[in-house]
């Protein structure tokens, strides 16, 4: 019967097949859809979103069984441009299911270009005209409700908020997304990525045991196809990744890691999934490594420039940070920060820099004001408590170490969270662990070997002038076009490069520019920063 359907040429029957089978339609009878719209003139898909999303998701099913990436790529950029087109014609659309396929595909295109504000703006009016307009209900027992894609729309626009940064937003999202999503086949896919992307979130804000019910929802959930797995089950592996680094459990990460292949695939959660690498890179592999592998990522994704005020900008710029400090470029970390003053979530590394640079009293309060004011993932918080235990045993108060110490310990999500605890050296965490009365986090756990303890290294401190100045010395500029260009005496100029070469130890301009360079010290600020060495 559906075979016949396919092959009527009737447009409609067609649809419905769609709206009863939803992806089940494009798994079992993908070159049947194909043929049946094979001779459909464009103009006709302009009207008919379910129709276009059909026969796209059929190409899909059919270029990923015959390994063809570069036509799964064509289709996917096709679905961003229809979207892209569907935003200026919303309206037109009268029935619930081409209104909620239009839209989908709306919020899909806008996020894909990086307007996760227009993304959400298409997605909640959608939302409204559903819910409070004047169409009336489908009850949840009856077939109409298929065709509304149950949970579809709520887990575009919680991925959208996802990558945007609106993390509350997408809990929220993600979460109804999961309660309205259909049985198989009906959009359950939805539900079981909405507990996907659930899972990833609780495991990146570090609560393990959290990330793990969801993750027992998604297994609960029906297999889904391997063609859309990979795009809906990678924060499922993601959150499984980042929990086995919590715990130290190397191997099971680099199989993960494996199994989701580089950041460099396309997939939206990419950020997620370079961050996770970085993690592992940081933790057990090569520092060196997870910064090139970093780098490629960022650039196969127009990243290098990332966009700080997003989630997936965030991102890059912690993973960068973290494999900064373990390969013993704090400076080019707290040069990082300060390009980037408005995120929060670097203080941690910029703490960690300080620390071991030996400059315990800013490294406290760095710390400090990060506990106190911002709102971080827990190991961000397990992080900045090990800085303050680590500065004051350093500095000669083992109470308040033993207190920090116990506190991070009595912050973990479960017995086995033990990453943080990796960047403390082996005698100073015993001493700690002896300090607060309670057993080495890492001894009888899945933690065999240390690996990449952040190195020590002193700190170049420039004022913002004197960085000014080393931009200007970097273009040719003389002392006296530098006077000219900041309104000062030449003898002022001259006296801060001095300053300059100081800091940097060494003793011309060929020398400090080499060096400011290999420091990170010569890009200019992508926004307003205030000095974060005083």
């Amino acid at each position: 019967m559906i075979r016949a359907g396919l092959a009527s040429g009737d447009l409609d029957r067609i649809e419905d097949l769609f709206d009863t089978l939803w992806y089940d339609l494009a798994n079992r009878f993908a070159p049947e859809v194909l043929r049946a719209v094979e001779g459909v003139p464009a103009a006709a898909f302009e009207s008919r979103p379910r129709l276009l999303h059909a026969a796209l998701l059929a190409q899909v099913r059919t270029s990923h069984a015959e390994g063809d990436h570069r036509r799964l790529h064509r289709a996917h950029q096709f679905y961003v441009v229809a979207g892209q087109r569907y935003t200026k014609r919303l309206g037109a659309f009268a029935r619930p299911g081409d209104l909620i396929t239009a839209s989908a595909a709306a919020v899909v295109s806008g996020r894909v270009r990086g307007d996760y504000g227009k993304a959400e703006q298409v997605g909640a009016w959608t939302d409204a005209q559903i819910t409070l307009g004047t169409t009336q209900l489908a009850l949840p027992w009856t077939a109409a409700r298929a065709a509304v894609r149950p949970g579809w729309l709520s887990a575009e626009r919680g991925l959208t908020a996802m990558l945007g940064g609106s993390l509350d937003q997408a809990t929220q999202l993600f979460t109804r997304a999961h309660a309205e999503a259909g049985e198989p086949p009906h959009a359950h896919y939805a539900g079981a990525s909405a507990a996907a992307n659930l899972a990833l979130l609780a495991a990146w804000r570090g609560h393990l045991d959290l990330a793990r019910t969801w993750l027992e929802t998604f297994e609960s959930h029906d297999p889904l196809p391997d063609w859309i797995e990979h795009q809906n089950g990678v924060g499922a592996a993601t959150a499984r990744t980042l929990i086995a680094i919590d715990e130290g459990d190397a191997a099971t990460a680099a199989d993960l890691l494996g199994r989701i292949g580089p950041a460099t695939r396309a997939m939206e959660l990419w950020p997620f999934v370079a961050f996770a690498d970085a993690s592992y890179e940081e933790h057990f592999g090569d520092p060196h490594t997870g910064l090139r592998v970093l780098d490629s990522a960022r650039q196969r994704h127009g990243a290098l420039s990332p966009d700080p005020t997003t989630m997936a900008g965030e991102l890059v710029l912690r993973a960068e940070a973290k494999l900064l400090l373990r390969v013993g470029a704090g400076t080019r970390v707290l040069h990082l920060a300060d390009q980037h003053a408005e995120v929060d979530s670097l203080t941690l590394y910029v703490a960690w820099a300080h620390l071991l640079a030996g400059e315990h009293h800013e490294a406290m309060r760095l710390a400090a004001e990060a506990i106190r004011y911002n709102e971080l993932p827990l190991n961000d918080q397990l992080g900045l408590h090990l800085v303050q235990a680590t500065a004051n045993l350093r500095t000669g108060h083992p109470e308040r170490a033993g207190a920090s110490f116990l506190s991070a310990i009595r912050l973990r999500s479960t017995p086995a969270h033990v990453s943080p605890f990796l960047a403390l050296h082996d005698r100073e965490l015993d001493e700690l662990a002896r300090l607060a009365r309670v057993a080495n986090p890492l001894h009888g756990g899945r933690v065999t070997a240390r690996h990449n303890t952040p190195p020590s290294g002193p700190l170049v401190h420039l004022t913002p002038r004197e960085r000014e100045v080393l931009r200007a010395l970097s273009t040719g500029q003389t002392a006296e076009q530098t006077a000219a260009q900041f309104g000062v005496s030449v003898n002022t100029v001259r006296t801060q490069i001095r300053r300059i070469y100081q800091k940097l130890r060494v003793s011309h301009r060929k020398e400090a520019l080499a060096k400011a360079e290999h420091l990170g010290l010569l890009r200019a600020p992508r926004f307003a920063s205030h000095d974060r060495a005083g």
